[in-house]
């Protein structure tokens, strides 16, 4: 994928879908890349809540589980997904990252019959993992972020990365407000994701 003119576009010159979202402001620099997961019923109603003034929030790219990418906001407006946030000297991580959320339920519920959904939809146990998040809890249930969900992320933050190569890392949100939010989870491997965008691991 590629910018123009800070809005996404695949490689065969075609847009991706944009839907503005009125949740933005100005004042943004591209340092990071900032993973997060919609804790949604779907990649639709995520779009719809992020780009309702009531729910003051937003995403510049939401992806996905079938790999559909959409854009909320420019790359050039600040979006409204981090909320309270630091990481190392960077307070406010909405002014010095963009947003990427995935299109995820969450964390999981166990119940007699398997594991389910907040909104009690079951997940078959092959699209389940199992663990502890890594900034402590007891283990739960957490659902799979699919192939063609991880190629697209992969595709959106490489074009991300070649139009502003002033971007350093890849976090998740779970990095930037530990203790106040868990995503992207432990289902994604952001140590692979950064392995895969830079050559290297870890943080």
């Amino acid at each position: 994928m590629k910018v123009i003119e800070h809005k996404l576009y695949r490689d065969d010159g075609k847009a991706v879908p944009f839907r503005q979202s009125p949740n933005h402001s100005a004042g943004i620099e591209h340092v990071f890349l900032l993973v997060h997961f919609t804790a949604g019923r779907g990649f639709h109603q995520a779009c719809d809540w992020l780009c309702n003034p009531k729910s003051k929030a937003s995403a510049h790219i939401v992806i996905a589980s079938d790999g559909e990418v959409a854009q909320l906001v420019p790359f050039s407006r600040r979006a409204w997904h981090a909320g309270r946030s630091k990481w190392q000297d960077y307070d406010g991580l909405n002014s010095y990252s963009i947003g990427i959320e995935l299109d995820s339920p969450g964390p999981l519920q166990k119940r007699a019959t398997g594991w389910y959904t907040w909104f009690g939809v079951k997940v078959p146990d092959d699209q389940v993992i199992i663990a502890a998040h890594k900034y402590g809890g007891p283990e739960r249930g957490w659902m799979a972020y699919p192939d063609a969900q991880i190629e697209a992320l992969y595709e959106v933050c490489e074009g991300l990365i070649d139009a502003y190569p002033s971007i350093q890392d890849v976090l998740g949100h779970e990095d930037v407000s530990p203790g106040r939010k868990v995503d992207p989870g432990p289902a994604l491997s952001l140590d692979m994701v950064r392995t895969w965008l830079f050559g290297r691991e870890g943080k």
